[in-house]
């Protein structure tokens, strides 16, 4: 998704919860949460992990493995055995990838 069509949901997304009468006097977090909206933020990384899963596990996916991960190299990790090396990047196209912003989230997950 491109950084203006991120924006421009977010845009609706605040709108939506303004037009609410009864929840003028909460922050913008706080209206998100009474009205049941999930950040646009979360359900990129949900969706980002859930097709992390899918390439892993070779689950429903027509992806490969190695066309977009390669696993952590030592064998003393903590967590499930799945950890995925960051590779090395030198521009932020490449850093926001998505088979560079997931190696993080995928990590900390525990197992």
């Amino acid at each position: 998704m491109f950084k203006k069509d991120y924006l421009q949901l977010e845009r609706v997304q605040a709108r939506a919860t303004k037009m609410v009468k009864n929840l003028s006097h909460l922050s913008s977090e706080a209206k998100l949460a009474e009205l049941d909206f999930i950040p646009l933020n979360y359900m990129q990384l949900r969706g980002d992990l859930i097709q992390t899963y899918r390439i892993v596990r070779s689950r429903e996916c027509a992806l490969e493995f190695a066309d977009f991960f390669e696993l952590a190299g030592t064998e003393h990790l903590r967590g499930h055995p799945f950890k995925l090396q960051m590779k090395l990047v030198y521009t932020d196209v490449r850093l926001n990838a998505f088979s560079q912003r997931v190696v993080g989230a995928w990590n900390e997950v525990p197992e």
